[in-house]
């Protein structure tokens, strides 16, 4: 992977596109952004490679750039058989030629989220599925909020790794789960993580930023200007949810907040005890249709498929 990151940077840069790759189940997924002729030479330089077969195309559209750098990757560790991905990517060539699409986040949601999970059919639907990102200040709180849920409602944490251009390689984890009229997924993204590129594109599609505060500026204030760079030119952002022990540790996080232009919502709870945590903002998650969950087109775009 790290060759091939290599590669891609370097012909990437020149011709002004950015890539994401993402290796699931035996597949390879390529999302690509660029000027149009640029997107399609490189489409032939890929499909003349000896190494690759089976080749799909299932997206193109015009629009805003989503990608941010030239290079993302994520590696999904999930034991689905190849055979339900060829599934997918059929389903997904089979809208396409139909004239049915889907924004490029969409497309690669259908295709990364394993079949098994609530609301795999619904990944299309912003009024079925609300997307929560969780991030710590120290430690490693956002994944084990995470894990704890995954025991307190029954199910499979998803492991992910997420890498950029510039060596970022980072984890993340995150569960599914039905809560009343909606699937939930909250997603533990590594503080690094908001760097990459990747991890920039899908921000207007969740509701909230869960923060976990440790209480010391020195760690706090980093990560929310990281939260904030990842926010950065949206037409829309997330709302931003701080958790801390003592009130007073949500002063400069919220003047910060507030300078940038982003809304910032408060609670009180000890960033180790997640079940303290999720009483705490599970009541402020409840008015997620009335914040970011939607993301638009970005410029000439196109997805490939490969074994």
């Amino acid at each position: 992977m790290e060759a091939i990151r290599a590669a891609a940077v370097r012909h990437n840069v020149p011709v002004g596109v950015h890539t994401a790759l993402l290796y699931q189940s035996g597949w390879f997924v390529q999302w690509k952004e660029g000027p149009e002729e640029a997107l399609h030479g490189l489409m032939e330089h890929v499909a003349a490679d000896p190494r690759h077969h089976s080749l799909r195309i299932v997206h193109f559209s015009r629009g805003h750039r989503l990608l941010s750098g030239p290079w993302s990757m994520a590696i999904v560790q999930t034991d689905e058989p190849r055979e339900v991905m060829a599934r997918r990517v059929a389903r997904l060539r089979r809208n396409m030629e139909e004239g049915v699409q889907y924004s490029p986040p969409a497309v690669w949601r259908q295709l990364s989220t394993p079949m098994e999970h609530p609301g795999a059919s619904q990944q299309t639907n912003p009024d079925a599925f609300q997307r929560i990102m969780v991030c710590c200040a120290a430690g490693s709180t956002s994944f084990d909020l995470v894990q704890w849920l995954s025991r307190h409602k029954d199910r499979t944490v998803v492991h992910r790794r997420f890498a950029g251009d510039e060596g970022l390689d980072v984890g993340t984890d995150y569960i599914d789960f039905l809560d009343d009229d909606r699937v939930m997924r909250v997603i533990a993204m590594a503080r690094k993580g908001l760097a990459v590129p990747l991890t920039r594109a899908f921000v207007p599609d969740y509701s909230h930023i869960i923060v976990l505060l440790s209480g010391e500026p020195e760690r706090d204030l980093p990560l929310m200007q990281k939260v904030a760079d990842a926010c950065a030119g949206l037409l829309v952002t997330p709302v931003l949810l701080g958790v801390a022990e003592h009130p007073a540790s949500h002063a400069r996080p919220f003047a910060l907040a507030h300078r940038l232009g982003l809304i910032y919502l408060d609670a009180q709870a000890h960033p180790q005890h997640s079940a303290g945590v999720w009483e705490a903002v599970y009541p402020l998650l409840a008015r997620w249709r009335e914040a970011a969950n939607s993301s638009s087109l970005s410029t000439n775009s196109t997805f490939q498929f490969m074994r």
